[in-house]
């Protein structure tokens, strides 16, 4: 478990948030206007731009487009009309051409910062950072007290991996505007960066030096410290600031990461329940603490501990929604899906309109095999978040998990028709769906074209592969591609007695049993338990290799199963009293 005060990266951004996150192609047009005409541009050249400058106004970007093109070919050193046809063409997506007039619009008035400002919007979409610090250059010539502008041509020098041209940068930050705390967090993370672990530890140390009154210093170098293997090190040093800092939360989390670092998971529980206790630590610092340990097995303090300080956070902070919600998740990710139900009812039961629980709750639900609550909660969840293609899709597998088919696909087509077409996974999940829903309903043409579907969206979906393969051979039909697709699924997920037992299948449908028993024993191998429908396909292939005393011990087996579970075994009875194979 990584526990820093700052990360940063993240830092820097934080710093350069000012024009790095309002492109000026979306700002308001009226703040151009008293520097884009000329005095002694023609009254028709005029006339042309503002019409141009309507056209966009109203959204007409090709008639605009066409509009300023011809005030350049009036007058090719119309910088205003490079400048929007810049903007244009961002809106259109088309960088190449938006960098192209933004380019010719700076060099024709190189003192105007809205060009150079359209300018540094395309350089950010394509992530150009080399040219996003000579970009923010010139807007420091113009505007040279304007703090930011410094920070944000550091920040980019910093992403184009020019270390020694960033620390530069932040020298002269310093040395213009002085040398705060943030200064020495940011130069050392650009120490870090560089492969200068000394030269991190001399910033970090000269923080705490020069800063005695924040706690920053101590705990990145902590971190550095026990980063580096000298976990007691880090230990020394946050007993020293503890006396300064007694009962910082986070001096406390850093010497539970030592702590951790040294094996001792005992006393990082406790330093961990300290500061989860304190007030001066919020609640979204305690969640990232617990989201960290939980997606990092090897620096946990454990899975008691986890779940111990969710309660925690809960008896913290009882009527705060986000503390619930934290807590489900915790304990999801920890493998008790009932008491993360638990939470995700209680934080709904507090707000109900928080969006995202309920996907997380319907989600819960499925892995228990609560169908119906499903079904019930997600129509809940539907009649305040309509369009949500995740509820409408998880409320479709409560449905298809109680057998309710003509309600799952009612479903699954909306969501189907809400999803977003270039989020692959959940589409190839829902064609998928759709696929094991139509094939339910005896609609074979209609299964088959989801499957083609989820297929083409992603040929590496394990899941469509299978299940694709399946369906084909329980109806004989196309047993080449039955066979091809079964076989990349294995190859995909290997191992998994599920797909095992498919191949094994569409094997036997082809008359291949000699590798159909083969297959039918590897998953048996694989499998935790043993279903009443291996049991019988083993039975069944074993038949049909002529080992009829051995099928009939396994249809036995497959009927016992399949009793248990209350299912039909007309059939198993049949096979088992006439000791042969039944179609």
């Amino acid at each position: 478990m990584r526990i820093k005060w700052y990360c940063c990266a993240f830092l820097i951004c934080c710093i350069c948030i000012g024009v790095w996150a309002r492109p000026v192609a979306a700002q308001e047009h009226a703040a151009l206007m008293p520097r884009v005409l000329n005095a002694g541009d023609s009254l028709l050249i005029k006339e042309l731009y503002l019409q141009g400058v309507q056209q966009k106004a109203s959204g007409q970007l090709t008639a605009a487009e066409r509009t300023f093109d011809k005030v350049i070919a009036l007058q090719p050193d119309s910088h205003a009309a490079h400048f929007e046809l810049a903007r244009i063409h961002f809106e259109k997506e088309d960088y190449a051409s938006a960098e192209e007039s933004a380019v010719r619009a700076t060099t024709l008035d190189p003192d105007n910062q809205w060009y150079w400002k359209v300018l540094l919007d395309v350089y950010k979409k394509t992530a150009n950072f080399k040219k996003i610090a000579g970009v923010f250059g010139e807007l420091i010539r113009l505007e040279p007290q304007e703090e930011s502008n410094y920070y944000d041509k550091a920040y980019a020098l910093y992403l184009d991996k020019q270390y020694d041209a960033a620390l530069t940068a932040y020298d002269e930050i310093a040395g213009k505007f002085g040398k705060t705390e943030d200064l020495y967090i940011i130069r050392h993370q650009v120490y870090l960066a560089r492969g200068d672990r000394r030269s991190a530890t001399a910033e970090l140390e000269a923080l705490i030096a020069t800063k005695p009154a924040s706690s920053k210093g101590y705990v990145l170098l902590a971190d550095l410290y026990t980063g580096a293997d000298n976990a007691k090190k880090a230990l020394a040093l946050l007993d020293d600031a503890g006396k300064t800092f007694p009962d910082d939360p986070l001096i406390l989390l850093a010497k539970s990461d030592a702590s951790l670092a040294m094996g001792r998971q005992k006393q990082a529980y406790s330093l961990l329940q300290q500061a989860f206790s304190s007030d001066a630590l919020d609640i979204d610092t305690k969640a990232g603490v617990l989201y960290t340990a939980a997606g990092n097995p090897k620096r946990s303090p454990g899975t008691e501990a986890l779940t111990g300080l969710a309660d925690l956070l809960v008896e913290v902070y009882p009527r705060e929604t986000k503390a619930h919600a934290v807590r489900g998740d915790i304990y999801l990710q920890v493998g008790q899906p009932q008491n993360a139900r638990e939470a995700y009812l209680k934080a709904l039961d507090i707000n109900r309109y928080i969006e995202g629980i309920w996907p997380q709750l319907l989600q819960t639900e499925l892995q228990l095999g609560r169908y119906d609550d499903v079904a019930t909660h997600g129509k809940e969840a539907l009649s305040l978040f309509p369009n949500n293609t995740l509820l409408l899709f998880f409320t479709g597998h409560g449905f298809l998990g109680s057998k309710r088919y003509e309600e799952a696909r009612s479903y699954f087509e909306t969501a189907l028709n809400s999803a977003d077409e270039n989020n692959v996974p959940l589409l190839t999940q829902l064609y998928s769906s759709l696929g094991d829903i139509y094939h339910a309903l005896d609609m074979y043409a209609e299964s088959d074209v989801a499957y083609e579907e989820a297929i083409a969206a992603d040929s590496t979906n394990a899941y469509a592969l299978n299940n694709y393969a399946y369906y084909l051979a329980l109806r004989k039909e196309n047993l080449q591609r039955a066979a091809e697709m079964s076989k990349k699924s294995n190859e995909l997920e290997p191992d998994f007695a599920s797909y095992e037992d498919t191949y094994a299948w569409v094997l036997f449908q082809q008359g291949n049993y000699e590798a159909a028993l083969t297959w039918i024993k590897k998953a048996i191998g694989h499998s935790n338990t043993v279903s009443d429908t291996l049991l019988e396909h083993y039975g069944d292939i074993l038949a049909q290799s002529g080992d009829i005393p051995e099928a009939v011990i396994q249809w036995k087996k497959a009927r016992d199963a399949a009793k248990a579970l209350g299912k039909d075994i007309d059939k198993l009875t049949k096979k088992i009293n006439e000791r042969q194979y039944v179609e």
